[in-house]
């Protein structure tokens, strides 16, 4: 592929307490097939020897070694502060991320690369697998879309909303001050997504898993859906903000009313005295709550009941909802993994 060997590449790595997992990640990275690539990994304070594991694995590719750039963070900051921090001293053309308890193919820059330059687009979206304990499972909702369906589905949430599986122009994340937002400690991706899309002159894809996105035991449940309320609140102004002041069309603003029913219904569920809620079920029909199928099912029902005056059915979801997560053990910390 000598028509884009001259095309840096920058790879942005959050690490956080991955020693588990870390070598098999570092050593996808360091074989890939393609030469002119900048790692940039971010340790996020991590007390069980990712750091020191991550210089050596390094070490051991001289080749690559000097491609190696290693930030500490003092404190734990999250995921986004590592993202942004990361994308910030970044100097490729293209960026994208991999997270640390992941790995990918050994073509994976290659083909991503190959594909931005033979479509001349802004970014590029590949497939990806999904790895469980014992057995690997090849995401199958994949499809190939248009730029304004996509934002939508992003939006909505049936369109996988992930940085590591996007390669995107750095230009497109500078001139549009694209970086994640450190005050999102979860859901920075979500923020972000759509909007790496929305600037995006073009945008191509690759219906082959060439990451594979492991799925771990202590993932969030809804256990954690209280405290992710506030980073909620700011993607729903976020959301609301941004189409303020950028034009959208038919298929965006379906999303736009789809995404509003959702934080409704997640707002009803896990911070029901919240003014924004208020407003959001006046605002929202019957019609919109019984045609949007894309979120949970007990959102709809409680959302229906609300609307009908009758919240005592909201409280026996609420109270259904917190027997099965287990809402009064103690909860996970919201740290960068």
């Amino acid at each position: 592929m000598n028509q884009v060997s001259d095309i840096k590449i920058s790879i942005v790595v959050p690490v956080y307490n991955a020693a588990l997992y870390l070598e098999q990640c570092v050593k996808s990275l360091m074989m890939q097939t393609y030469n002119d690539i900048e790692y940039l990994f971010v340790d996020d304070a991590s007390s069980d020897g990712s750091v020191e594991l991550l210089r050596s694995l390094c070490s051991q590719y001289p080749s690559r070694v000097e491609q190696c750039k290693i930030f500490e963070n003092k404190d734990n900051k999250g995921v986004a502060y590592c993202r942004q921090l990361g994308m910030k001293n970044a100097t490729g053309e293209y960026i994208i991320h991999v997270d640390s308890d992941d790995y990918v193919a050994t073509d994976f820059i290659e083909k991503m690369t190959g594909k931005a330059i033979d479509t001349q687009s802004d970014v590029v979206i590949c497939n990806f697998s999904r790895v469980y304990e014992g057995k690997i499972k090849v995401n199958t909702s994949f499809q190939e879309m248009e730029r304004n369906e996509l934002i939508k589905r992003l939006l909505i949430g049936t369109a996988h909303n992930a940085l590591w599986n996007k390669l995107v122009k750095r230009s497109i994340i500078a001139d549009n001050n694209l970086y994640p937002d450190d005050s999102f400690r979860l859901l920075e991706d979500k923020a972000i997504t759509f909007r790496f899309i929305y600037f995006a002159n073009k945008v191509a894809f690759i219906d082959k898993p060439l990451y594979f996105y492991r799925k771990r035991d202590n993932s969030l449940t809804d256990i954690n859906q209280r405290m992710l309320m506030p980073m909620v609140k700011s993607l729903f102004r976020l959301v609301d903000n941004f189409f303020k002041t950028h034009p959208s069309d038919e298929t965006i603003e379906s999303g736009i009313k789809a995404f509003r029913v959702g934080i409704a219904g997640s707002l009803l569920i896990y911070k029901p005295d919240d003014d924004d809620l208020k407003s959001l079920l006046k605002e929202i029909p019957m019609s919109i709550i019984r045609t949007n199928t894309y979120i949970p099912f007990y959102y709809r029902i409680a959302l229906y009941a609300q609307k009908l005056g009758m919240p005592w059915v909201v409280t026996i979801i609420r109270k259904l909802i917190d027997m099965h997560s287990g809402y009064n053990k103690t909860k996970t910390p919201l740290e960068c993994s």
